[in-house]
């Protein structure tokens, strides 16, 4: 569990990141776009994993 928790925060990180950078750089609009869906793509994935694993170990104890 450690180690999905761990994976979550990091694509979480990258998400966030790739958001900023799509929105805050000058580059090409096909780029931009590209970079906002992968962004909130994976932000979203990762939200819902943390959220997952901590109902998972809640109903576990």
């Amino acid at each position: 569990m450690k180690r999905f928790l761990l994976v979550c925060i990091i694509g979480l990180m990258l998400g966030n990141t790739a958001t900023i950078i799509a929105l805050t750089t000058n580059l090409s609009p096909e780029m931009v776009n590209l970079l906002l869906i992968v962004g909130l793509g994976l932000t979203i994935l990762s939200v819902l994993g943390i959220i997952l694993a901590g109902y998972y170990t809640k109903k576990r104890k």
